[in-house]
């Protein structure tokens, strides 16, 4: 009873100390504040298993390993605009928009800046859910399916590094900085527009530049749509709601960007290609893995067995089988 009494305090005491933050503070955004506030809550619902707290911190250290980099690697990438490679998104996406570019095309139809619409409102939001969603999905495995997170970290990790390495060898623009560059037609920066009419703070500015959260020309591939993808991916054979929710998601999160003016077609469509990429290796290795211990295990030689014969003098005895060890005497 006592423990079920400080687990709850300690639930309602991280429940409140979050909406405080977010009140006075903003949204937290900023890699090491919601770092810091998903390993918090970790430990508030696991107050009980107190002496697992070093275990969570040492199994989600390549996460936070992960969110470092990113921040390093968000400047160190970096190159001057014009430098940035367009010529090849803008082909392959005019190819497909039959000789429109999608996000052009999109925003003149759907797109008014004096009158947010609805779906101005629903982009903000699965925009947002970016920064939460693989994080939030992180945690609950950690939690309620443990023995899942390690390949789940894995290929996240390995599907950001994969991003990263990219972003370095090319840096790339999305479409609102070709706009502005005049390479295609104007576009808008649609969900800081919705962000601020809405009034939504957050703890540091998400769409501030240089040293800020985004890096300006790594849009090849998005990682907006690669992490969607990898979560469908990842959930495929859980069931057919997982699949329904999570290629829901995928596909409004790629319109998202689109038309937001975030990606090209070809972002998107690279970023789904590395989810499966980085899906398939880790997906490859856990089974090579697994494979090799079952291999190992059936080359283990088994201990032998004998027949006991059991009954009173009855003339057919029945038998069961018993184990006995090498070092048995008389065997």
């Amino acid at each position: 009873m006592a423990w079920r009494v400080i687990k709850w305090a300690a639930v309602v005491t991280w429940v409140v100390s979050l909406a405080i933050s977010c009140v006075i503070n903003g949204l937290p955004l900023e890699h090491a504040q919601l770092f810091f506030w998903i390993c918090t809550g970790l430990a508030a619902f696991s107050i009980q298993a107190w002496r697992g707290w070093g275990r969570m911190v040492l199994e989600w250290l390549p996460l936070l390993a992960l969110l470092i980099v990113y921040d390093y690697l968000r400047g160190a990438v970096s190159v001057a605009d014009p430098q940035a490679h367009v010529g090849p998104q803008l082909a392959i996406d005019k190819a497909i928009g039959l000789g429109h570019v999608p996000t052009v095309w999109l925003q003149d139809h759907l797109y008014d800046p004096d009158h947010l619409r609805v779906w101005d409102v629903a982009i903000w939001l699965t925009y947002l859910s970016h920064f939460f969603t693989i994080w939030i999905v992180a945690a609950l495995l950690w939690k309620l399916r443990h023995d899942r997170f390690g390949r789940y970290a894995a290929t996240v990790v390995t599907l950001t590094l994969m991003a990263f390495l990219t972003y370095w060898l090319y840096p790339a623009q999305p479409p609102w900085l070709a706009a502005n560059l005049n390479e295609i037609g104007p576009v808008d920066k649609i969900v800081p527009t919705v962000w601020n009419h809405l009034g939504v703070r957050t703890a540091g500015d998400l769409f501030e530049t240089g040293d800020g959260l985004v890096n300006l020309v790594a849009a090849m591939p998005s990682l907006h749509a690669a992490y969607p993808m990898m979560l469908l991916m990842f959930f495929w054979r859980d069931g057919l709601k997982y699949r329904i929710g999570f290629g829901l998601y995928t596909l409004m999160m790629g319109f998202t960007l689109v038309y937001g003016g975030e990606h090209f077609i070809t972002d998107v469509l690279f970023g789904w290609l590395y989810a499966g990429i980085a899906f398939g290796s880790i997906s490859t290795l856990a089974w090579a893995s697994g494979s090799l211990r079952a291999s190992n295990a059936s080359s283990t030689p088994s201990s032998p067995t004998v027949p006991v014969i059991s009954g009173r003098g009855s003339s057919l005895p029945s038998a069961s089988i018993i184990k006995v060890s090498r070092n048995s005497s008389g065997v």
